[in-house]
């Protein structure tokens, strides 16, 4: 029976080399690609593994498979997380916006994180001020553009969503909205807004509301009600999990971006149910004219 292969790791990579006794070998890369080494010397194995006194033909060779696979080790990373999408805002505090913050570093996103939607707004030039009249405008592009390309907010309570509803104007400047958030101990994440055609977080809740049987009880609930223990472990897992899966979609450019924006997903612990249900955008009703009936 042939001794079985031997394994070094590639210095500076999380690539392995393998190569076995009859001096044949391959890499396997840090996305679990095994590529096939081209004449590898007798000695590579010990000089990626630290030996010295090595030929130079040796040592070369393992700086050439060293420089090779770094160099796609940074196109999966360039995959994983476009240089240009590198840009995100983060809203909200607690352990669950600590974990998705440190997985989407970890990604290669430059994440800015701001306490709430009034923070995050008044970080853009001339887009917040605190006796602005209107509810849901944040300035014209030129007067503050938001320098980032996704927006991703947690909430435990409806006090801490306070906001978000300004916030649903800026998918029409170019940058993505996700949230989720808790109403009791219910955990919901919303469709991700692209554009000013998605549904943002104040239409999500007036569908919400529409196909209720108790709209007014549910309203009134939600006002009131206050999360009164962290998300259990179950909930955090899963809001995470599904936080994260959408912002690598949007990164990506996936071809489930589609379907993300008009799905609301849903996970009632009490039951251990997971749900999801679709969520379609509507034109805003126009505005009324104070002085039409004083007119008529």
């Amino acid at each position: 029976m042939p001794p079985e292969p031997s394994v070094s790791p590639v210095p500076g990579t999380g690539a392995h080399a393998i190569i076995d006794s009859a001096g044949t070998g391959v890499v396997r890369t840090s996305s679990g690609r095994f590529l096939r080494l081209v004449s590898p010397p007798d000695d590579l194995l010990d000089v990626l593994g630290g030996a010295s006194g090595a030929d130079g033909r040796t040592a070369a060779y393992a700086e050439a498979l060293r420089a090779k696979v770094s160099a796609r080790e940074e196109e999966d990373a360039q995959h994983r997380w476009p240089g240009p999408r590198r840009e995100v805002a983060l809203i909200g505090t607690g352990p669950l916006v600590d974990a998705v913050a440190e997985a989407l570093t970890g990604w290669g996103a430059a994440v800015t994180r701001h306490t709430d939607g009034d923070a995050l707004l008044a970080s853009i030039d001339g887009a917040a001020a605190p006796d602005r009249p209107a509810r849901g405008a944040v300035g014209r592009r030129g007067e503050g553009t938001p320098p980032w390309g996704l927006m991703i907010a947690y909430a435990d309570s409806h006090a801490e969503r306070l906001g978000w509803d300004r916030l649903d104007a800026l998918p029409g400047q170019g940058v993505a909205w996700l949230r989720a958030y808790r109403e009791g101990e219910n955990c919901f994440v919303d469709p991700l807004s692209l554009n000013g055609d998605d549904p943002g977080a104040e239409q999500v809740y007036r569908r919400r509301l529409a196909a209720s049987f108790v709209p007014r009880e549910l309203d009134t609930w939600r006002r009131a009600a206050m999360a009164s223990t962290p998300p259990s472990a179950a909930a955090h897992t899963l809001m995470t999990g599904r936080l994260l899966t959408l912002a690598l979609a949007w990164a990506q450019r996936a071809d489930t971006l589609e379907g993300y924006r008009r799905t609301l997903w849903k996970f009632v612990p009490a039951t251990g149910t997971i749900s999801e249900h679709p969520v379609l955008a509507y034109d805003p009703p126009p505005s009324i004219d104070p002085d039409a009936r004083r007119r008529v």
